[in-house]
C-alpha cells in the first residue's frame, strides 16, 4: 500500500506516521514522506512496518501549484491515500479529497466551518452546543457584548498563535498592539477558567459510529501536547459526541476532528475545533484510538474500521530526540 504523509517536519506528520506504522494491515506499507524542504526528521524515519521509500519535495500550501504537483505525483507514484501533515494543507486537501476521495481529511465544507473560529461559534450554537461569547475583534470595539476577562486570537489559526490575555475591556493601547499584527482577522472570545482537553473524535464512513478518546493535557508554549491523561468523564464524552453530530448535521460524512475545550464551572466548553488529524495520533494509537488506520479502512479498503479498542486509563509524556547525519 502506498501511503503519502505530508509534512515530514511536523509533529503531526510524523505522529501520523508513528499511529500507521502501530497498525497491522496484513501487508506492508511504502510511505512516502514529503516535506516543503530538505531537512525534516520524518524523512529519516524508518519503522519496518511502514518503511519510508520516497522522500519528495512538495510546493508550500500557499502556491497555487500545490494541487496540481499533488495530484500528478499521486498517480505517478501510484499512491492510495493522502494525509495531510500540516494545518496548513487542510485546505487545500480536503478539497482533494472532495475531489477524488483518496485523502485523510474531512471534506471541505466541515474543514471550512473548524478553520474559522467565528463560524465555528455560530454553528455549534445553532445546534444548542455551549461554546463561549464570542465576538469578531472588529464588533467587540463597537459594541462590546463580553464582559470580564477576554482572549483575542486570530479567528484562522493553530499552535497558540498570536494569542493575547486580558482581565478586562480592552484598552485603547491594549487594542492597538492587537491590531497592529494586520496579517491576522481577530476575534474576541470570553475567557474560560479550568482544566484544558484535547478530545479526538472519529465518525466511520460506514457504520456511522463515532468513536471518541479524550485527554486532559497540558501544553508547550508553542501549542503542542506534552502531557496527556486519558479521562472518561461521561458529560466530556456527550459533550464531544453532540459536536460531532451538530457536524454530522452541517454534512459532515466521515472523518477525524479534534475537540479542544475546557471544563469550567458550568460544564465542558469547546474553544475551538481542529478539523484534522493531530500531533497527538500516535500516543492516541497506542491507546487503542487509530483515526489513521481508520481512515485506511473507510477510503483504501472502502470498508467500517473495527479496530477501535479504546483504552480507559492511560497517560504519555512527549519527548524529544535528535536525529544525528
Amino acid at each position: 500500500m502506498n501511503i503519502l504523509i505530508t509534512g515530514a517536519g511536523s509533529v503531526m506528520g510524523q505522529s501520523i506516521y508513528k499511529a500507521l506504522a502501530a497498525h497491522d494491515f496484513g501487508e506492508p506499507l511504502s510511505i512516502h514522506f514529503a516535506n516543503s524542504i530538505e531537512l525534516g526528521a520524518g524523512r529519516f524515519f524508518n519503522d519496518p512496518r511502514a518503511r519510508v521509500t520516497a522522500v519528495p519535495i512538495f510546493p508550500l500550501a500557499a502556491d497555487p501549484n500545490f494541487n496540481a504537483f499533488l495530484e500528478d505525483y499521486v498517480a505517478t507514484s501510484k499512491i492510495d491515500i493522502v494525509f495531510a501533515g500540516t494545518q496548513h494543507e487542510l485546505a487545500k486537501i480536503s478539497a482533494y479529497r472532495d475531489k477524488t476521495l483518496k485523502a485523510a481529511t474531512i471534506s471541505q465544507e466541515i474543514a471550512d466551518i473548524c478553520m474559522d473560529k467565528l463560524r465555528t461559534a455560530e454553528v455549534m450554537e445553532k445546534h444548542g452546543v455551549r461554546v463561549p461569547r464570542t465576538q469578531s475583534f472588529e464588533a467587540y470595539l463597537e459594541n462590546p457584548s463580553i464582559g470580564g476577562p477576554v482572549i483575542v486570537k486570530p479567528n484562522h489559526s493553530s499552535s497558540s498563535r498570536s494569542i493575547y490575555r486580558f482581565e478586562s475591556h480592552l484598552a485603547a493601547t491594549e487594542s492597538e498592539i492587537v491590531q497592529s499584527g494586520k496579517e491576522h482577522s481577530f476575534l474576541v472570545q470570553e475567557r474560560l477558567a479550568g482544566d484544558e482537553f484535547t478530545c479526538g473524535c472519529y465518525v466511520d464512513r460506514y457504520s456511522k459510529a463515532v468513536k471518541l478518546i479524550c485527554f486532559r493535557r497540558t501544553l508547550t508554549p508553542d501549542g503542542a501536547t506534552f502531557y496527556g491523561e486519558i479521562v472518561t468523564d461521561p458529560r466530556i464524552r456527550t459533550y464531544v459526541s453532540d459536536v460531532a453530530h451538530a457536524l454530522i448535521d452541517e454534512g459532515m460524512d466521515f472523518g477525524h476532528i479534534n475537540v479542544q475545550l475546557i471544563m469550567d464551572e458550568t460544564g465542558p466548553c469547546l474553544f475551538e475545533i481542529n478539523g484534522r488529524l493531530s500531533s497527538t495520533e500516535a500516543s492516541k494509537a497506542h491507546f487503542g484510538f487509530n483515526s489513521c488506520a481508520a481512515f485506511v479502512h473507510n477510503i483504501v479498503r472502502q470498508e467500517e474500521f473495527t479496530g477501535w479498542d479504546i483504552a480507559e486509563a492511560g497517560r504519555f509524556l512527549r519527548y524529544y530526540e535528535e536525529l544525528y547525519f
